[in-house]
C-alpha cells in the first residue's frame, strides 16, 4: 500500500487533536492514563516529539496546556528529517493511485459479481451441455452474419457492438493478415486464431463433406479444392496398398510341397499340373 505500517491506524501518521482544555491542571493519572499512542498522537498533530517513556510523553504534552504554539519551547518540536518531505509526497501519490483503484473496483462491483457468477454457473455444467451451448452460439452467429461493409477506416475488425477495437490490439491478435479459403466458398477469416479453428467448425466440414472427403487430421491446413482431391486420391491409393491382396499374397502348398501364391495355383490347377 501506499502508506508505510508503520502503526495500526491513520492517526499513527497525523496524529490526532486532544482536548487539553478539559485536562487536570496537575500533572498525574489523568495525563498518564491516555497510554503511548494517544498521547504520540496528540504530540504529532501538534507538530512535537512524540517519544520518549509514558511520563516524558505525558509531561512534554501537559507543558502544552493552554498555550499557544507560538509560545512553546522550540526544544519540544520534533525536527523534520531529510528527505521526509519527499517520502510524504511519493506515498500520497501512491495512496490517491489506490484510492482510484479502490473506486473503480466499486464502480465496477456488479460486472465483476456478474462475470463471477456465469463462470462459476459454467464451471457447474457438463461436458455435453457445454458443447451444446456452444453449438447454439455457433448456430446463432451463423444465422446472424452480416455482409454489410460497416464503415472502419483502418478495417480492423469489429467488436461486439459493431465498434472498432484498438488497432494495437487488433495487429497483435494477426487480425490484419487475411486467410481465404476455397472450401468454405472462398470465405475470409481474420487472423490465425480464426483460420484454425475453422476447420473443425459446420462450414468448412460442410464443404468437404461437398467434395465427398472425410474431414480428418489429414487435411488440416488444406484450403484449396484441387490441393484436397489430390491429397484424397493419394491416401487412397496408400491404403489400397495396405489393403491384403489375397491373389498375390494368400499362400498355398502343391503336391509336392511348393509354397505358391494363390493366383499360381489356381494357373497350375486350371492346367492340371497339380
Amino acid at each position: 500500500p501506499g502508506w508505510q505500517k508503520e502503526a495500526g491506524s491513520a492517526l499513527a501518521h497525523a496524529g490526532a487533536h486532544l482536548d487539553l482544555s478539559r485536562r487536570s491542571t496537575s500533572l498525574g493519572r489523568s495525563w498518564t492514563s491516555l497510554g503511548l499512542d494517544r498521547l504520540k498522537s496528540a504530540l504529532m498533530a501538534l507538530g512535537l516529539k512524540c517519544g520518549g517513556t509514558l511520563e516524558e510523553r505525558a509531561q512534554r504534552l501537559f507543558n502544552s496546556k493552554g498555550k499557544q504554539i507560538s509560545e512553546l519551547d522550540p526544544s519540544l518540536f520534533a525536527k523534520s528529517k531529510p528527505g521526509r518531505n519527499r517520502d510524504t509526497e511519493k506515498q500520497k501519490e501512491i495512496a490517491t493511485l489506490e484510492a482510484q483503484l479502490y473506486r473503480f473496483a466499486e464502480i465496477l462491483s456488479e460486472q465483476r459479481q456478474s462475470t463471477k457468477e456465469n463462470v462459476q454457473r459454467k464451471q457447474a455444467r457438463t461436458v455435453g451441455e457445454r458443447e451444446e451451448s456452444d453449438n447454439e452460439i455457433s448456430e446463432s452467429e451463423s444465422e446472424d452474419e452480416d455482409n454489410d461493409v460497416i464503415y472502419n477506416p483502418k478495417t480492423c475488425r469489429l467488436a461486439g457492438m459493431e465498434s472498432p477495437i484498438p488497432y494495437w490490439l487488433y495487429k497483435l491478435h494477426g487480425l490484419n493478415i487475411s486467410y481465404t479459403c476455397e472450401i468454405c466458398g472462398n470465405f475470409i477469416y481474420r487472423g490465425p486464431k480464426a483460420f484454425q479453428r475453422h476447420f473443425a467448425e459446420w462450414r468448412h466440414a460442410h464443404g468437404m463433406r461437398c467434395l465427398g472427403i472425410p474431414n480428418t487430421a489429414h487435411f488440416a491446413n488444406v484450403t484449396q479444392i484441387e490441393d484436397a482431391l489430390t491429397l484424397w486420391n493419394k491416401l487412397k491409393e496408400e491404403k489400397s496398398k495396405e489393403r491384403f491382396q489375397a491373389s498375390t499374397e494368400e499362400e498355398y502348398e502343391d503336391t509336392q510341397g511348393n509354397v505358391v501364391n494363390k493366383k499360381t495355383f489356381e494357373d497350375l490347377k486350371r492346367q492340371g499340373l497339380l
